[in-house]
């Protein structure tokens, strides 16, 4: 088997994707929409100076009109960005900013002034891109700015239909699908960027309910293990303690209490040795591995053998060691394997590898995927693990049978 995703993506599982993929957090687009809003005070202080700079000679109360209309419009985006959610589509924002802004080039004379004289009638309009990239839809953005771009060309040719100086005018427009191209490719990365960083909080989410579901399940099987093992033989040792004390012939009771006690202990200490394992403490990985080794192949019935061409791993000692755990669990529950080899080498100067091979059934992908639906996420949680040192986790099959899990770990 190749190696393959164990987290699943967003589009492959439907109870993480309630809102659809394509969908942009709302908590992202609710402070986007507060910088657009405030980036429309800037434009109103930009027209409002050059009404100043560059007085209409001809319906200067319309002008004035219009620019108090946008000023309220500008007014009422900030009041409504602090509200819980956008009233409105998010395609109408550049278009009511397009049309009053075109509209107010128009009546206050900067599409036609003889002199060329007025900046603002091109560079407004750079703003209409701006202002759009802030939906963080890129197809939105660039209507937007071809949109600006038309209105300035048209606008300023009719404006000097009897004089045009076309130069001006398509070097003012191709300047402004040049700033709507960044803004474009600017939105585009900040919706990929917000949906990764939606797609991690999904796995985390994902990987939290599974990691609590599992702990939940050690949990569980501990109690079992305990009752029916050593408890049991703590019981039957009281048993025959008391059948002691009312038998003539306490020396058959009492042997029979001290077995069963004997037996209580030693599976009491391989717990707590599952538990917490003192072996790799107090005497290393490589100790720790055989350790591990001897017990899967007792319980399992299977020849086993640890090669080691180092004694330490570094840093990552413990996530071997319950890689290898886990591996070896799951070779004693399922893989009906005869031999299993446990190899612990240097892969390069840098590197470490952790190599476990069996001869058993194999795994195939469906039966992991199985697995990994229904809550089982040992080998997903240990390969995050590796991963996470800046290693490299593979599972594949072998093509004489059986099942090769490897771990690639830098030596730290």
């Amino acid at each position: 088997m190749a190696l393959w995703d164990a987290f699943p993506t967003a589009r492959e599982d439907s109870r993480l994707d309630r809102g659809g993929t394509t969908e942009v957090p709302a908590l992202h687009l609710q402070r986007a929409f507060r910088w657009q809003a405030i980036l429309r005070i800037a434009i109103v202080i930009a027209f409002t100076a050059d009404l100043a700079v560059f007085p209409p000679s001809e319906q200067l109360p319309l002008s004035v009109a219009l620019a108090a209309v946008y000023t309220a419009w500008t007014l009422g985006t900030l009041w409504t960005s602090w509200r819980s959610r956008k009233p409105h589509p998010s395609w109408m924002y550049p278009l009511v900013d397009l049309t009053l802004l075109t509209a107010l080039m128009a009546v206050s004379g900067n599409f036609s002034d003889p002199n060329w004289s007025s900046p603002i009638s091109a560079d407004i309009f750079l703003f209409i891109p701006v202002l759009a990239s802030f939906e963080m839809r890129p197809v939105l953005t660039a209507a937007s700015g071809v949109l600006a771009a038309m209105s300035y060309v048209i606008g300023t040719a009719l404006g000097h239909l009897q004089q045009p100086y076309w130069h001006f005018i398509l070097i003012h427009a191709l300047f402004i699908l040049v700033v709507c191209a960044g803004c474009v490719l600017l939105s585009d990365v900040q919706q990929h960027r917000v949906r990764a960083i939606k797609e991690l909080a999904e796995h985390r989410l994902w990987l939290l309910d599974r990691i609590m579901a599992a702990e939940e399940r050690e949990q569980r099987k501990i109690a079992e293990v305990l009752h029916d093992g050593a408890l049991q033989n703590v019981l039957a040792a009281r048993h025959f303690i008391d059948e002691a004390a009312c038998s003539p012939d306490t020396a058959d009771s009492l042997h029979r209490a001290d077995e069963a006690l004997f037996t209580a202990s030693r599976q009491l200490r391989s717990s707590v040795r599952t538990l917490h394992p003192e072996v790799l403490v107090s005497g290393g990985l490589v100790p720790a591995l055989q350790h591990l080794t001897q017990q899967a192949s007792e319980r399992g019935k299977f020849h086993a053998e640890v090669r080691s061409g180092i004694t330490s791993a570094g840093s990552a000692d413990r996530p071997l060691f319950w890689l290898a755990r886990e591996m070896l669990e799951n070779v004693v529950k399922h893989a009906h394997a005869k031999n299993v080899v446990v190899s612990l080498q240097k892969d390069d100067p840098e590197n470490v590898r952790l190599s476990i091979r069996d001869d058993g059934v194999g795994i195939s992908r469906e039966s992991m995927a199985r697995s990994l639906s229904s809550g089982h996420i040992g080998i997903a949680s240990h390969r995050a693990r590796i991963e996470g040192l800046g290693g490299v986790f593979t599972l594949h099959s072998n093509a004489s049978g059986g099942t090769t899990v490897e771990a690639v770990v830098p030596l730290r």
